[in-house]
């Protein structure tokens, strides 16, 4: 790592931010909150040089230019070759990784799966889903809460949000958890195997979808149009897995780092059990503090400069998204759980064109295990060491050993 306007300290100089292994513990806070006190953006080797940038209002400087930016070679730095390979194949077939006008189009097209109808039979539904997880899981000693809850909730709600049928659920949940139960550094071939399966399946889905609509995404997917023509088949299924790969990472993440703040933020949950505070202003903090992933990463397009320092076209660029959200500049006490916090400015759904379109779930499905853990739990502790995902993009939990009870 090194910098055209400072001089790095040697420890920060030989740090690899796209080392999946880096992200095993709490490091990476203590490198970005050194990193934004230089103010300046920094280079960074590692699969490929990359400009740092760390500071909240330099990521609004990139969206401000966004003009300048591209991300058809990929959103993530990646942690082995073939995560690069994938992220430019993806290129300009993925909402992720398209830019405009293709994005734009892209986005209406995708954006138009998210009726009024839906979104309430969402809410309802998720809602109970968390309320039956977290439940099944109170006074139950000993759980991972990654495995019991936070992994099988998105997993179920994406079956309801596609429009699943019954019959295939089991099998569908069963490859979204083992595709999306351990991303990261050492990725299992049984990960990589659950991916393709997932594909196949998407592929098969919108086709039933073609053939007997429903009032589904899936449906909308499988008939939507593209510059007034109908969308490519490999567009449709590649959204599709894309849809299942945020709504899972997100809430998975973020849901296990809000179950953790029954151990290390009890005063937090109290006042909110008191009335001192509502849910959606806690979940906000929880998606601010936990924010699932790490940066985001464009190409410059043309040259310019961002917080001073210049930048060459064909350079690649990475957004910090998580260091942002605790940028001294923009929050008070930025390192403290505050479920009172307003405004809550942060961005862990991105900004601009490219803000996440399902958005609205992950807050829904993250929103519904906060009320759940608040209408059940009345008591937490850690039964074991919590082991971080090591993966460079995402940030979040392995495993969470915790022991759930209803008393005080």
């Amino acid at each position: 790592m090194c910098s055209d306007t400072v001089e790095l300290p040697a420890d920060l100089a030989n740090i690899d931010l796209s080392d999946a292994r880096l992200y095993a513990d709490d490091r990476p806070e203590q490198i970005w909150k050194r990193l934004r006190a230089l103010d300046v953006p920094v280079r960074s080797g590692g699969l490929r040089d990359h400009w740092v940038i760390t500071r909240y209002r330099h990521i609004q400087e990139v969206h401000r230019n966004s003009h300048a930016f591209s991300s058809q070679k990929g959103m993530h730095l990646g942690e082995k070759p073939t995560d690069v390979e994938a992220g430019a194949t993806a290129g300009g077939k993925s909402l992720l990784v398209t830019d405009d006008p293709v994005h734009t189009e892209m986005r209406k097209a995708i954006h138009t799966s998210f009726t009024p109808k839906l979104l309430r039979t969402l809410t309802d539904s998720t809602l109970r889903i968390a309320r039956d997880l977290v439940g099944s899981v109170v006074d139950q000693g000993e759980i991972d809460f990654v495995e019991k809850v936070a992994a099988p909730l998105p997993a179920i709600v994406t079956c309801e949000l596609l429009g699943v049928p019954e019959q295939d659920r089991a099998e569908v949940k069963q490859w979204t958890q083992a595709a999306f139960s351990g991303s990261g550094y050492a990725t299992a071939d049984t990960q990589i195997a659950a991916h393709t399966e997932l594909f196949v399946y998407c592929q098969q889905l919108l086709a039933e979808k073609r053939r007997t609509p429903g009032d589904d995404v899936a449906t909308v997917l499988a008939n939507a149009t593209m510059f007034g023509e109908p969308m490519s088949r490999e567009i449709a299924v590649m959204n599709c897995h894309d849809l299942i790969a945020g709504g899972n990472e997100t809430a998975r993440h973020t849901s296990s780092a809000a179950a953790l703040t029954l151990v290390t933020d009890p005063a937090a949950w109290d006042l909110l059990r008191a009335g001192g505070t509502d849910p959606d202003t806690a979940t906000e903090e929880i998606l601010r503090l936990g924010c699932p992933v790490n940066h985001v990463m464009r190409e410059v397009t043309e040259d310019l400069e961002i917080g001073g320092i210049p930048m060459r076209t064909g350079e690649f660029v990475t957004l910090w998204l998580r260091s942002a959200n605790r940028d001294e500049e923009i929050f008070d006490h930025p390192d403290v759980l505050d479920f009172t916090r307003k405004p809550n400015r942060h961005i862990s759904f991105g900004l601009g064109s490219h803000y996440c379109v399902a958005a609205f779930l992950a807050r829904l499905e993250v929103g519904s295990i906060v009320r759940a853990l608040l209408e059940l739990v009345g008591s937490a502790e850690l039964s074991g060491q919590p082991t971080y995902l090591e993966s460079n993009f995402f940030r979040g939990y392995r495993s969470l050993p915790m022991i759930l009870s209803s008393g005080s």
